[in-house]
């Protein structure tokens, strides 16, 4: 039962365990009780996630993904790079890791630091098409598992990330499973058993940073939390205490002492909220790159000024970043300091073209990287510092001058929450190259009324088809 705080207790008062807290809040909770603000939170970042999976599936990721995973005519979903439909399964696994392949996609506001919608938004999605739901079913869906999501990365201890688990490839496969479940509206212990399967087939390394298993990190999740969901579905057996049972989730990943998740109370894109990213690399580069950026803005700086550049952050951020200031990928660019600096000096801006074999090879970038050194901010030496997290760019100047900038916020994180005419501006530009300008203006209206669609499983096959007349609709 659920008193009037909205935490879950027994009847003689003590707390539920997250596990059946988590079947209950899903069993229990029908679309119309999500807010309205909710909701139109989440559109936004089902456009976000959307516009960089459609942008990602152009990526290096996409040619080795299309031998693997065969699209054909015919199938139960969508794949988002329109060359045709697979099974829910597949298509959940391809379109997760065509969502995470930019790292462009959004991030939870907690101290464990992941990607919340790459793996949930495609399992819904591919299991909605599957069983001919709604638009506003897949972002009831997409709302709930999320929730369950980013309650449990709120909940559980920085350790697990520092350990060198890869937090949205392990947590994403209980979010994906939450949506799904809720979508086949399986009831309590059969929740408690999807989420017993997925967390048997959670995984993700953080030494796999800049490569493509990394976004393949996301698509597993989404497949995993899709299979848990239907095997559920079909009468599998699990673990009914499984995230907070001895030598379970919680304790095998190392994930410390959970308490109460306040599902609901309120949802997550209310408060924190789920930040938006506005550059095309991974989130241990944002505070430094708004430093470089506002310090360049400041003193008009140019490249040639320059001696070195030092820049500061925290310890778990300077564990994902690259060392080397060498980069001969976009998989390697994206986590490099090195190379983001480089191009907000050279090109004002770090942005999806930048990313190229022509960029990387360019000697005012090789010789600009080589000036830049990153290392680990004396106050950030600590798990609890996360909190404070921040970054510092420390400049010399060949004229002997020291410029120095240290960045606290980075927007599209809260509280500085990107507009929506920036959300649909990132769209149009990771999606306009692969549909041209006037379908994505198409998708995007079609999207902003996401939940007034009848048949989701028409809306992207649509958008694909009119742009270059290829895709079936079945």
């Amino acid at each position: 039962m659920r008193n009037t705080t909205g935490r879950f207790f027994y009847p003689d008062g003590k707390k539920m365990a997250p596990t059946e807290s988590i079947a209950i809040f899903l069993a229990g909770t029908k679309a119309a009780d999500i807010p309205a603000e909710v909701m139109t939170q989440a559109k936004r970042n089902v456009i976000d996630t959307l516009g960089v999976a459609i942008g990602g599936s152009r990526a290096a990721v996409a040619r080795p993904l299309a031998q693997v995973y065969r699209a054909a005519k015919q199938g139960e979903a969508f794949l988002w790079d329109g060359s045709g439909r697979a099974t829910a399964l597949d298509a959940a696994c391809v379109n997760g890791t065509f969502a995470h392949a930019l790292d462009f996609d959004d991030g939870g506001v907690a101290l464990t630091p992941m990607h919340p919608s790459s793996p949930v938004l495609p399992a819904v999605w591919a299991l909605c098409e599957q069983r001919k739901g709604s638009g506003h079913d897949a972002l009831a869906a997409y709302v709930l598992g999320l929730e369950v999501e980013c309650k449990i990365v709120a909940a559980i201890s920085l350790a697990h990330y520092d350990h060198g688990w890869h937090a949205t490839g392990v947590l994403g496969a209980l979010g994906a499973a939450a949506g799904a479940s809720w979508l086949l509206q399986l009831p309590v212990e059969r929740v408690r058993t999807a989420l017993g399967i997925a967390a048997s087939m959670t995984g993700g390394l953080r030494a796999n940073f800049g490569t493509m298993t990394k976004p393949l990190h996301a698509g597993l999740a989404a497949r995993n939390g899709l299979t848990a969901a239907l095997l559920a579905e079909a009468g599998w057996s699990a673990d009914q205490n499984i995230l907070e049972t001895k030598k379970g989730f919680f304790q095998v990943f190392g994930c410390g002492e959970v308490d109460e998740l306040n599902l609901g109370k309120p949802f997550h894109f209310s408060s924190p909220g789920v930040s938006i990213k506005r550059f095309p690399t991974c989130s241990a580069t944002h505070h430094c790159i708004e430093a470089m950026t506002a310090l360049k803005q400041e003193h008009g700086l140019d490249a040639d000024q320059l001696e070195n550049i030092d820049c500061s952050v925290h310890a778990v951020s300077y564990q994902a970043l690259r060392k080397n200031p060498e980069v001969t990928s976009a998989e390697q660019a994206r986590f490099s300091l090195h190379f983001a600096l480089a191009m907000v000096l050279l090109e004002g801006s770090v942005e999806l073209k930048h990313f190229s074999p022509q960029t990387f090879s360019r000697l005012d970038v090789r010789a600009l990287m080589q000036k830049v050194r990153v290392g680990i901010h004396p106050e950030l030496q600590s798990l609890e510092s996360k909190k404070q997290a921040f970054g510092q760019v420390d400049v010399c100047l060949k004229d002997g001058r020291r410029l120095s900038n240290r960045a606290v916020q980075v927007r599209g994180r809260a509280p500085l929450a990107l507009e929506d005419s920036e959300v649909d501006a990132k769209f149009s530009g990771c999606v306009e190259p692969i549909l041209g300008n006037e379908q994505t203006q198409e998708l995007l209206v079609a999207l902003h009324g996401l939940e007034s669609q009848p048949e989701l499983h028409r809306l992207l096959p649509s958008a694909f088809k009119h742009a270059n007349g290829s895709i079936n609709q079945q």
